[in-house]
């Protein structure tokens, strides 16, 4: 249970049971005097903002799922960890054997290493924090204590049942005080539930899973990608995959929800559908403007959606369509508001590529330089960017990590290393979802310290 230091060869014991002791490093060859450069000029320039703790979950295959809570230091580099059991399974979502051309592809999908093909596996609002666990259709709650972060509570039934097969993609909306989650499997659809700080979740819907989605029975295509309630919380959004291969376009259902407090179930039963076949591969997506929505494509990089919040009709312009150069498995992606940005990843490459809204372009793409073939989940806390790379047997990484890029502007942000886990740590390839309290710190400029300052063997 030891999680080590990048490019180190020590390590440190933990200083309980479920908490990690372990450290933050530079990334390998990189020139720390560059890096110390970079803390202070942004030191200069406006306070740093850091997020409080990040949290994601183990996702073994068959065996005890847990959510993993970790420290985020006042550098942005991840600190201390601790465990908490869901009560529920790890899973995976079932993989085609052959593609369609009938060659097989099984280990070409394994090794884009993503257990679930989705985004918001793992989600936080305030202190409310949900995961799913796949391999026993199930989700589980937990109460994120507001003065240490890393002391997570269940709440209510743990876990609780997603009414249907493999729950993927998790959307909370605060105003409706609802929690929905997709499932993906042979009984597929959306179930809604009322959240309750003592009760925990309890179903809402009198038939559960009438929100029909229409899944296949082996992914990558033609699973739930995402899901996600509009900026303004009128709309839940869910987005499938289509088939690039068959020529078979992604789906986008928007139901309309309901704050009438008389109604019991506050989501739509019926979905307004829309088919984009200039985007077959749709995976993770985020709103940037209240009629625009940029979602990753495994097959064209990054889809500009115009969404009409009248019609709630989701349309792809021809000249919205933004190409990934060398991209393999683009599919995660994040916000960043303070500088209108978002950030995508892939998981055969190990980068970060930059575009700009409300206009798309892109603008900046760094790499990792730990080794890692790919990242999935990606989340911004502050000025830090994060990726969950888990392990990768199938590409020859053995080792599943935290890693950290420093952004100190629009074009603006380098890799300062990455916190990884140990072998004893357990943190399999099946590791998935990235969530960030939004309870960012603020640290002034006067007690700002270098980066530097922070890494214990320079």
């Amino acid at each position: 249970m030891y999680s080590k230091l990048l490019n180190t060869g020590f390590f440190l014991l933990p200083l309980l049971v479920c908490t990690e002791a372990a450290k933050f490093a530079l990334p390998f060859n990189t020139n720390s005097t560059a890096i110390k450069k970079l803390a202070a000029v942004a030191a200069e320039a406006a306070p740093i903002q850091i997020g409080v703790a990040l949290y994601f979950q183990t996702n073994p295959m068959g065996r005890d799922n847990e959510i993993v809570a970790c420290q985020i230091n006042e550098d942005g580099s991840i600190g201390s960890h601790k465990r908490y059991k869901t009560g529920g399974k790890g899973g995976a979502a079932p993989v085609s054997t052959s593609d369609d051309n009938g060659k097989i592809a099984k280990l070409q999908l394994a090794s884009t290493n993503d257990a679930l093909f989705s985004q918001h596996s793992v989600i936080i609002n305030g202190n409310y924090l949900f995961t799913v666990n796949a391999g026993s259709n199930s989700i589980t709650m937990f109460l994120v204590d507001p003065k240490d972060p890393l002391k997570l509570t269940a709440v209510g039934k743990r876990p609780t049942t997603s009414h249907g097969d493999l729950p993927v993609s998790l959307a909370y909306s605060p105003k409706l005080n609802t929690l929905c989650v997709a499932n993906s499997g042979k009984r597929d659809g959306v179930a809604c539930y009322d959240v309750d700080p003592e009760k925990g979740l309890t179903c809402t819907d009198k038939e559960p899973l009438k929100r029909k989605i229409g899944t296949v029975k082996d992914g990558p295509a033609g699973t739930v990608s995402d899901m996600f309630f509009t900026d303004d919380q009128k709309n839940l959004i869910v987005i499938t995959k289509g088939n690039s291969v068959s020529k078979e376009a992604s789906i986008v259902d928007v139901y309309k929800t309901y704050p009438d407090e008389t109604k019991k179930s506050k989501i739509c039963l019926e979905s307004v559908r829309s088919k984009i076949s200039e985007a077959p591969l749709l995976f993770g997506a985020v709103q940037v403007s209240p009629t625009k929505i940029f979602a990753t494509d495994g097959s064209i990089g990054v889809a500009k959606l115009t969404f009409d919040p009248k019609t709630l009709k989701v349309t792809l312009p021809a000249e919205d369509k933004q190409t990934i150069d060398f991209q393999s498995a683009t599919g995660w992606i994040a916000k960043n508001p303070k500088h209108s940005t978002v950030y995508v990843t892939d998981g055969k490459m190990n980068r970060v590529i930059e575009f700009n809204y409300p206009n798309g372009e892109k603008t900046q793409d760094q790499s990792f330089l730990s080794g890692q073939p790919g990242n999935l989940d990606i989340a911004v806390g502050g000025d830090f960017l994060y990726t969950l790379s888990p392990s990768n047997v199938a590409l020859a990484a053995n080792t599943s990590m935290i890693q950290v890029m420093h952004i100190t502007g629009k074009n603006k942000f380098q890799d300062i290393g990455a916190y990884v886990f140990d072998k004893d740590d357990d943190i399999t390839a099946g590791a998935h979802g990235m969530a960030i309290s939004c309870k960012s710190r603020t640290i002034k400029k006067k007690e700002t310290r270098s980066l530097l300052n922070f890494l214990p063997f320079l």
